[in-house]
């Protein structure tokens, strides 16, 4: 079987990543099809991102880590210290 993994925001299910089809001896045959694994990483892409974490889905009721803290979660921003 061959197989190609995509890497997927988990909100808005933007791309951010395909990586290319790991391909067996039958790749390209008739018939034969690939198998997409799609995994989720991050949250929402930064087109999608807007305002905070719900950005573009303020419709969306959306928990953090599994655990209903009453808002949703900020995006992630790295604090970059100086020395």
């Amino acid at each position: 079987m061959c197989y190609q993994i995509v890497e997927r925001y988990a909100v808005c299910n933007c791309i951010y990543y395909q990586h290319s089809v790991d391909a067996c001896s039958s790749y390209g045959q008739r018939g034969h099809a690939v198998i997409t694994k799609t995994v989720l990483v991050g949250y929402a892409c930064p087109a999608h991102s807007g305002r905070g974490a719900m950005g573009a889905y303020p419709d969306r009721k959306l928990s953090d880590s599994g655990y209903s803290s009453g808002h949703a979660p900020k995006s992630p921003r790295l604090n970059h210290a100086t020395p």
